[in-house]
């Protein structure tokens, strides 16, 4: 990689890093005042319609998220073309995901009005969502710091109102509508931002728009089945238990994956760098992309060892003691994590060998191992159970099911020498850190 390709994508990770951690550290702050105040069970109902969401969100994203990032490396002159393609139909699925959302709610609990409210206000975030398509642009360009920027400016104009809210002490329909202001306000900005720094001219092409669709296909798959093992556990517990138990345990799962964004700024900033080797040289990249993944193993193992030795304090001091039980599920999902970070870092691997058929088939077996985890374990074990499910289905996808395949056994390979590298990963960023800030 050269020097000017690890200065882009250090500053791209960087300004990442930054939106992250304002955003962690608003969300721990401003996120706990809200789940002290409603209780475990109220907050509970907000992230079990956030779970539903994400199922839904997924459908309506048509697996284009990393697609599109590839294809336009393929094909830069087409630019235009898929950008505006992708919006249109992202904005056609989100308007028609959004009812099948409110269809699906209602059906799983006919009575709940307040239920039904906080589906109703929280589910218009999923249609103010099609402003991630925008976001590919500056991906690829390496020009995450205005997506950053625009994003901390949502984020503080959505706090600000969660905390008026808590002064007035209004129910919970009113912070599940906060969620969807952030969303909005966030759209408003990137699009705007958007118009303003690229003369990219957004078309429609129904040729391009079949084309994205007939590629996209595994990825749909592939994406729906990822985010159902990731929120299955929630709705799982909430109908075999209670919404308070879903509270306790997406306290467990915000402080496990609160983190994440250190390795996923790094590994999304490198994914174009990464796929633009993959057309030069095949050794070069496969080097890169286990440079990168042993980055990711590294970030992920410190911060899971850091939950394991004070989960317990910062479940108190942020949560409560109500909350408490959350403490040994927060152990087993950090360490989920690393597992969960590895397969984020594999979708450039997929992506550039376009191995998407059999990522479709890691994930929908992953899928289905999960829920059956999840009902066994959950009914023997309660919130544990649905960590534990989580953790062994991770290895599973992660290293476990590539092995049945010759195309995709490499991988497994890859995996355990990227910690033979973590010693140069360090090298090369404590270099790049001091080269910028030294």
């Amino acid at each position: 990689m050269s020097d000017g390709s690890k200065k882009k994508v250090l500053s791209n990770s960087v300004w990442m890093i930054i939106q992250h951690v304002y955003s962690m550290l608003t969300s721990l702050t401003v996120v706990a005042l809200i789940a002290r105040y409603l209780g475990p069970s109220d907050y509970g109902q907000i992230n079990y319609c956030a779970s539903v969401i994400s199922i839904f969100s997924t459908l309506a994203g048509l697996g284009l998220d990393n697609l599109i990032v590839s294809e336009i490396i393929r094909n830069p002159e087409k630019e235009g073309n898929y950008l505006g393609s992708a919006l249109v139909m992202r904005l056609i699925t989100s308007f028609v995901s959004y009812p099948l959302f409110i269809a699906v709610i209602i059906l799983l609990h006919p009575e709940d009005k307040v239920l039904f409210a906080v589906a109703v206000l929280q589910g218009l975030g999923m249609i103010f969502q099609t402003y991630d398509v925008l976001v590919y642009w500056f991906r690829i360009k390496l020009k995450m710091k205005f997506v950053s920027i625009a994003m901390v400016c949502a984020i503080t104009v959505t706090s600000i109102i969660r905390i008026v809210l808590l002064y007035l002490k209004v129910s919970v329909e009113w912070f599940a509508l906060a969620i969807s202001i952030q969303a909005l306000v966030a759209a408003v900005i990137i699009t705007l931002v958007f118009i303003r720094k690229t003369d990219v001219k957004l078309k429609f092409s129904v040729a391009d728009a079949k084309a994205l669709l007939k590629i996209s296909y595994n990825c749909i798959i592939s994406s729906m089945s990822i985010i159902i093992y990731m929120q299955a556990d929630k709705i799982i517990l909430e109908k075999m238990t209670d919404s308070a138990h879903v509270g306790i345990y997406s306290a467990a799962v915000m402080l496990a994956t609160c983190w994440q964004f250190v390795p996923m700024s790094l590994i999304d900033s490198a994914r174009p760098v990464v796929l633009e080797k993959r057309k030069l040289s095949g050794k070069e990249y496969l080097e890169r992309f286990t440079l990168v993944m042993a980055g990711a193993n590294l970030i992920s193992i410190i911060f899971a060892f850091l939950m394991s030795v004070l989960g317990w304090v910062f479940i108190h001091f942020i949560y409560g003691s109500e909350y408490m039980d959350a403490v040994i599920p927060l152990i087993i999902l950090s360490w989920a994590s690393l597992f969960a970070m590895t397969g984020y870092v594999r979708s450039i691997w997929i992506t550039g060998e376009s191995f998407y058929r059999y990522d479709k088939i890691f994930t929908v077996t992953a899928a289905f191992l999960d829920i059956a985890l999840d009902i066994l374990f959950i009914w023997k074990f309660g919130i544990i159970g649905a960590a534990l499910a989580t953790f062994i289905t991770y290895i599973y996808e992660v290293l476990i099911v590539p092995l049945f395949f010759k195309d995709t056994r490499i991988f497994t390979k890859l995996y355990f020498q990227s910690f033979k590298l973590i010693p140069r990963f360090s090298k090369e960023i404590i270099r790049e850190i001091f080269r910028k800030f030294g």
